[in-house]
């Protein structure tokens, strides 16, 4: 397990769920950019390892293809 989800379990003393519900890539790209922000001492690679293990789900079907396709790696490497 990545050093940040490990730390992220930890600080919420279990109660987290690895998994994601977006309606489109935006939320994606938000959700990153906030966890990013909210956890700034961690490389890059961490951060991408901890979105690479995510479960996401497409709450809509219009949207489903760029949800699914979205490449958390590429996004994080333009973003830090």
């Amino acid at each position: 397990m990545n050093k940040l989800l490990t730390d992220i379990i930890a600080e919420r003393k279990g109660h987290y769920c690895h998994a994601l519900e977006v309606s489109d890539v935006y939320e994606l790209e938000c959700i990153a950019e906030g966890v990013i922000d909210g956890y700034p001492s961690y490389t890059e690679d961490e951060y991408i390892q901890f979105f690479e293990t995510i479960s996401v789900y497409a709450l809509n079907g219009d949207n489903e293809a760029d949800i699914y396709n979205f490449n958390f790696d590429e996004y994080i490497r333009g973003t830090i």
